[in-house]
């Protein structure tokens, strides 16, 4: 028993003489990284091998760096904005270390303040360089009204504005390099819309800063100058300010009410206290009808009746002077089809208009979002053929959903079908 004690006690301090070892190399070869002495930063690039020539002075979030320098092995830390970004010492060379920008980085989107350095720490010492860390890309989330002309001011809501360089219109070459207005926050943008706009290839608009370009969807468009169904000034199937259809009077449609002035010529008008949980009146109501049969709806070139129905939005401008909340108050489109079906959709006010100061908003509501039930419009030509009689209609209609009155004037101008999605 006693050999065999020792033979364990030997085995044992074998075991243990081979940890102190490694223990011990280990603890060498973190001296021989200690002793590379303190760091220098030459430049910063991305890890794409086209940019190996490349030198960067700023970066977006998410992006992945590569720090080149001298004395970089036994790299501890990396600071973006005193932020720590992790070092993994496999990414870590005497000559180079590889880091990403995590999205809790600060930016001047969270912090007007930051210091716009890069700092890398060794255990001798650490290297500092300029060094921009920008936010995403500009997201474009709401064109505030649409219906722009040049000369006209346009405001943008979304997010990032920020270091903007450019903002594009459509046509060749129409763009804006200066007068931007933007706010701390860097989620509304102010322009001016250029002369020159050309719609023969799109209607989108987009913002490029040092981050980048914003997308284009429907929701980026401005009018360009197709598809009205009511204007409230242009007699065709509809005459203003009498023969169009039923709800608000004739006298209701004129070029401005209380607190609100209008974009060109007339607007149809509300100024009343909208009845709360539901209530109806006439005068809230703009039901758009010609009692004859004739087509109000667009037709011809890039209105073909075989078209989805997804590729279509029904847009209107709105204007609300208030000084009461307007949560509860919606705006409802109401379509009857062919087949004997009343489709609506309820859209919140509140979603689309964010001061109720009489300015004006662009609603916009793809046109199979008009329901009833599973009941959706499948193409275009559902839509040109009209009710059950074969009259086309298409109502506008201010609901409040609250248990109080809502006083408030609105204004509701440019009815219109667009063609979204090419």
């Amino acid at each position: 028993m006693k050999i065999i004690t020792n033979i364990k006690s030997s085995r044992a301090l074998l075991v243990a003489s081979a940890l102190l070892m490694v223990i011990f190399l280990g603890a060498c070869q973190d001296d021989d990284e200690i002793n590379v002495g303190p760091p220098t930063i030459e430049r910063v690039r991305s890890t794409d091998p086209t940019t190996a020539d490349s030198a960067f002075t700023s970066a977006t979030l998410g992006s992945t760096l590569a720090i080149l320098g001298n004395n970089l092995l036994g790299t501890q830390q990396v600071y973006l904005n005193d932020y720590p970004l992790g070092v993994n010492t496999a990414y870590v060379t005497n000559n180079s270390v590889i880091v990403t920008v995590g999205d809790s980085v600060p930016t001047v989107a969270t912090n007007p303040n930051v210091p716009n350095t890069l700092r890398l720490v060794n255990k001798a010492g650490e290297a500092i360089m300029e060094f921009q860390t920008l936010p995403p890309a500009p997201q474009v989330l709401q064109v505030k009204n649409q219906y722009v002309k040049p000369g006209d001011d346009l405001t943008l809501f979304g997010r990032y504005f920020y270091f903007v360089d450019s903002v594009y219109f459509p046509g060749e070459d129409v763009y804006v390099t200066s007068g931007f207005t933007t706010n701390a926050a860097g989620s509304s943008l102010t322009v001016k819309v250029p002369d020159g706009l050309d719609f023969s290839e799109g209607q989108a608009i987009r913002v490029v800063t040092k981050s980048g370009g914003s997308a284009t969807n429907r929701n980026t468009q401005i009018y360009a100058d197709k598809g009205m169904v009511a204007d409230f000034d242009t007699n065709g199937a509809l005459e203003w300010p009498w023969n169009w259809g039923w709800g608000i009077s004739g006298d209701m449609i004129q070029p401005s009410q209380p607190g609100i002035s209008s974009l060109e010529g007339n607007f149809a008008g509300m100024n009343q206290a909208f009845p709360a949980n539901f209530g109806w009146n006439n005068d809230k109501v703009i039901n758009l009808a010609n009692w004859g049969g004739a087509q109000i709806f667009p037709t011809g070139e890039g209105y073909e009746p075989g078209v989805p129905a997804n590729n279509f939005d029904i847009r209107v401008e709105v204007a609300v002077n208030t000084t009461e909340s307007i949560e509860g108050l919606m705006m409802q489109i109401w379509y009857p089809d062919s087949n004997g079906n009343e489709l609506s959709y309820n859209i919140p006010m509140s979603e689309f208009i964010t001061k109720t100061d009489g300015s004006w908003y662009t609603l916009s509501a793809n046109m199979t979002r008009l329901t009833n039930g599973s009941t959706r419009l499948n193409t275009y030509g559902d839509f040109l053929k009209g009710d059950k009689g074969g009259v086309k209609q298409l109502r506008l209609l201010v609901v409040n959903t609250t248990s109080s009155d809502i006083k408030a004037v609105v204004g509701v101008d440019n009815v219109r079908v667009i063609r979204a999605v090419n």
